[in-house]
């Protein structure tokens, strides 16, 4: 494969540099893992978190909705 050419790499992140990423503790990686959410790969005895996979599932929360506080006056 020429990677010249290929438009999409995949990005892969090592497990212990993924929490740290992504902000997800490594449990709840592990838990999106096994809930088919996020995609994870094992290499000899490396376990890779596919990047793009996270990406996608946290774009698929919902974004925070704030409520003004009454008290606050706007200026």
């Amino acid at each position: 494969m020429n990677l010249t050419t290929t438009t999409h790499a995949a990005e892969m992140v090592t497990l212990p540099a993924a929490p740290h990423i992504f902000g997800l503790p490594r449990s709840t990686l592990y838990r999106l893992a096994s809930e088919g959410k996020i995609r994870m790969v094992k290499i000899a005895s490396r376990t890779l978190v596919d990047a793009a996979s996270v990406r996608a599932f946290l774009a698929t929360l919902p974004a925070v909705q704030l409520r003004q506080d009454p008290r606050r006056r706007s200026a």
